[in-house]
């Protein structure tokens, strides 16, 4: 420190030379130290950097993974219930059918032919309303668009039964029952009836079908 201030004593003035050779000597010395220190700050940016960028990809990555597994399961739910709707339909169409072969033409020939008894044929009536039954729910809970033909086909139904236990009853007593007589021409008018409103749900059930099978 003193050579800063080294000079001429016969003049008492400073040696400026000697003063910049001892600041250009503590510049080099100061940017000997700094230097190391700069790059130390640096690599820790750089670390800092580094880190902050892996951890960013990382939640990305992550979000990434969990919306991919999102929509993997919603496609699988999907695919499930796709799968539940077209068993539901097969269901109720072939209930549809069953209803329009029981209370139809031909059956209530069969069932005359076969002498068949008011007790076996309530027993069979009973047994198809459990299936009305289920068509009915599964038409309200479902496919609302033709719970109203459901609704009607089961009022023909009992139209079918009611008609034609008057026939068996008027047989049982041995009366004549012709092709003109009210209760007979009642049933067939019922069975019509029937098959008209069956057709009518089968289509629908057809096309819903049809729509489901286009989004899988």
């Amino acid at each position: 420190m003193l050579a800063l201030f080294k000079g001429d004593y016969a003049t008492n003035e400073p040696d400026y030379r000697t003063s910049s050779v001892v600041y250009i000597t503590l510049a080099v010395m100061d940017a000997s130290v700094i230097a190391p220190i700069v790059a130390a700050l640096a690599a820790l940016g750089g670390v800092a950097l580094t880190a902050f960028v892996q951890a960013r990809n990382q939640v990305r990555n992550q979000a990434f993974l969990a919306a991919m597994e999102v929509e993997r399961h919603l496609r699988k739910q999907q695919a499930l219930d796709q799968a539940e709707m077209l068993k539901r339909l097969v269901v109720m169409h072939k209930i549809v059918s069953k209803i329009e072969r029981e209370f139809s033409i031909t059956n209530l020939v069969i069932l005359l032919q076969a002498n068949t008894t008011k007790a076996g044929y309530d027993a069979r009536y009973l047994e198809i309303c459990g299936e009305a039954d289920e068509l009915t729910a599964l038409a309200h809970l479902y496919e609302p668009a033709i719970y109203d033909e459901v609704e009607r086909m089961n009022g023909q139904m009992n139209m079918f039964w009611g008609n034609f236990k008057q026939v068996l009853y008027q047989r049982a007593n041995g009366e004549v029952t012709g092709h003109q007589s009210p209760a007979l021409t009642g049933a067939h008018a019922a069975a019509r009836e029937v098959a008209t409103l069956g057709r009518a749900v089968k289509y629908h059930l057809s096309q819903r079908m049809r729509r489901v099978r286009n989004d899988c």
